[in-house]
């Protein structure tokens, strides 16, 4: 899903309701103001069109609570960052029941020291006097 289609009224909803939905209720308050409806026809029909609207906007919202509790599409939270992705894969295997508590551990442990190893590396880096002795 795009970022558009992770809201519950899209512009194409909105845009829809706009051009027809609206368009009718004025024209059938406009028949009624002139006598040419009876005011439960006029009323009638705005109901209608509001439900059928609102019943739009409910069957998108459930969808979409249903898609995002699945894990099917990217939840609404913030994206993990790219050094965390392994870490979350590891996590969900380990809950899945794919690997045991050993191999689970090991992993870890390899994936957090190599994250403390790039992370020294990026210090050592920014420090000028490590600037100084590579130049040497």
């Amino acid at each position: 899903m795009s970022d558009s289609d992770d809201r519950v009224v899209t512009g194409l909803m909105l845009g829809t309701f706009l051009a027809f939905g609206v368009d009718t209720i004025l024209i059938v308050a406009a028949l009624w103001y002139v006598g040419a409806v009876p005011a439960s026809t006029a009323t009638g029909v705005s109901i209608a069109i509001l439900s059928v609207f609102l019943l739009w906007i409910a069957v998108r919202w459930d969808r979409l609570r249903r898609t995002r509790g699945t894990g099917a599409t990217v939840n609404a939270g913030p994206k993990p960052d790219a050094e965390d992705e392994p870490i979350e894969r590891l996590k969900r295997r380990y809950a899945d029941g794919e690997i045991s508590d050993e191999e689970f551990e090991r992993r870890i442990d390899r994936l957090l020291d190599a994250d403390s190893r790039i992370e020294a590396g990026a210090l050592r880096e920014d420090d000028p006097r490590e600037r100084e002795r590579e130049t040497e």
